[in-house]
């Protein structure tokens, strides 16, 4: 993996600030104690179907895999890959009008383990369907594409995570710790991000709501077109904050951003 190993690096440096902020990776809460972690499931390949019927919700819930989850023209949720020596395997399962998939780790897992050991998966999602999804990453790199859906909720762990050409009308992001990058071209509804360790860079296309941003230790890119119904507000923290975007001046939409530590800025 591209930077893996020196986010993992800084990591033990800065557990205890992290702690302190309330920022979670989001991997122990998840484990089953019960699970045998001798079984070995390292190049195991991974086929798994499942119909998106009566689904209102999809929950994607991963520990230590590298993941790009995609929208393609089927009818059903595909999940492919191999699986890795720290995985425990995937599973799929659904809860009344909710669908869960899940890539556990192995008790004795944790961020120094060397993650080239990840699995590798890939998540197919039908562009037919337009509803509420939620991420909970714990340790690797993960890029989500070309989704369009209603509202989505991303949990960060530890790993680059890279967001293109998605379509919401809410996104609610809490970053961990790796670079957070985001690129969408077609209409974005309320977006609210919390900043934790890692630099973000973010590129809006067609704006359609309020944007608030909650910096935390790391620079922060935002590009916006510069016909853009924005008022915005800013606050600094440790560092320099940089506004050289034009907008409409109609004030449609609020962006809000307060910044921890960390070089500030906003352009068209």
């Amino acid at each position: 993996m591209r930077k893996i190993s020196k986010i993992i690096l800084i990591v033990s440096l800065t557990v205890t600030l992290l702690t302190g902020c309330g920022i979670r990776f989001g991997i122990e809460s998840r484990r089953n104690n019960n699970s045998d972690d001798s079984v070995n499931y390292s190049g195991e390949s991974i086929n798994k179907t499942e119909s998106i019927e009566g689904i209102d919700k999809i929950d994607i819930e991963i520990e230590v895999s590298n993941v790009t989850i995609i929208n393609y023209e089927g009818n059903d949720i595909e999940i492919s890959g191999t699986l890795g020596n720290l995985s425990r395997g995937v599973t799929v399962s659904k809860n009344s009008n909710k669908l869960v998939i899940s890539e556990k780790a192995k008790k004795a897992f944790n961020i120094n383990i060397n993650t080239n050991n990840a699995s590798n998966l890939e998540i197919k999602i039908p562009n037919s369907y337009n509803k509420d999804i939620e991420f909970s990453f714990g340790v690797g790199e993960y890029n989500i594409k070309d989704l369009k859906v209603n509202d989505i909720d991303i949990q960060g762990g530890v790993g680059e995570l890279l967001i293109e050409n998605i379509s919401f009308n809410k996104l609610d992001l809490s970053s961990g710790v790796g670079s957070v990058d985001i690129y969408t071209n077609e209409r974005t509804g309320e977006i609210d991000i919390k900043g934790g360790v890692g630099d973000v860079n973010i590129s809006l296309g067609d704006i359609n709501g309020n944007f608030k941003f909650e910096g935390g230790m790391g620079s922060a890119n935002i590009k916006i077109p510069s016909d853009a119904p924005v008022n915005i507000k800013t606050e600094s923290g440790l560092g320099n904050s940089n506004i050289r975007a034009k907008t409409s001046g109609e004030n449609k939409y609020i962006f809000d951003i307060t910044m921890g530590i960390g070089e500030l800025n906003i352009t068209n």
